[in-house]
């Protein structure tokens, strides 16, 4: 995936950047490392885009391993709210597929912000923003829907939104057994919604035909 690649690659070189750094008097981060806020209609496109639920096919790991098993992943419900103008709030509630250890439940607050050097490499063309967070709260085996506290944790999602293909991919890292999900690159398919129960049930028939063949 590539935002996982991305996030690896990126702190390789910022790290390398501060330590080169440290031995320049005077010798300043290199501007495009800086967070720059969207300032034209991309976040507002976003905004109309990213609203209540919305299903994502993507694949549960754990490190490196894909719980869900099937390279496609399954269906996943992502609930989207927004708490300002800048801040959009993202739910996953009661998620557990494949052979996964547990039930987990995360909120977290995303702000919107221009992509770096190195991601414009990775995301050619226009219409790219990027939003992340740092302060998911992840519950393990919640039964209640819905979040009092949206910060506070130490789980966190970056992302990628293209404003005129309505292209996606995050990855949410829940910092809970290495667990995180990854949402490939793919367009925002709103009639997801509508086929969620069956598309997840070939999903369960799809697996258990999985684990037959390879004898698991």
């Amino acid at each position: 995936m590539r935002v996982r690649k991305l996030l690896s690659k990126s702190f390789l070189v910022f790290s390398l950047m501060i330590l080169f750094c440290m031995g320049l008097p005077g010798c300043k981060a290199d501007e495009d490392t800086v967070t720059k806020p969207v300032t034209d209609n991309r976040r507002q496109i976003a905004r109309e885009a990213l609203q209540d639920s919305i299903v994502f096919y993507a694949r549960a790991m754990m490190g490196t391993v894909n719980k869900t098993l099937l390279e496609q992943g399954c269906p996943v419900k992502y609930y989207f709210s927004w708490k300002d103008d800048e801040t959009m709030n993202v739910q996953i509630r009661h998620f557990t597929v494949g052979v996964m250890p547990l039930t987990i439940s995360f909120s977290i607050n995303l702000k919107f912000m221009e992509l770096n050097t190195w991601e414009k490499k990775e995301y050619p063309g226009s219409g790219w923003v990027k939003f992340s967070g740092d302060k998911g709260v992840t519950i393990a085996n919640a039964n209640a829907d819905g979040y009092e506290d949206d910060e506070g944790g130490n789980g966190f999602v970056t992302g990628y939104f293209n404003a005129e293909t309505q292209e996606i991919e995050f990855a949410t890292v829940f910092n809970m057994m290495n667990m995180s999900t990854d949402v490939y690159l793919q367009k925002i398919d709103y009639s997801r919604m509508a086929t969620y129960d069956e598309d997840f049930a070939q999903f369960e028939r799809d697996l258990a035909q999985y684990k037959e063949d390879h004898g698991l």
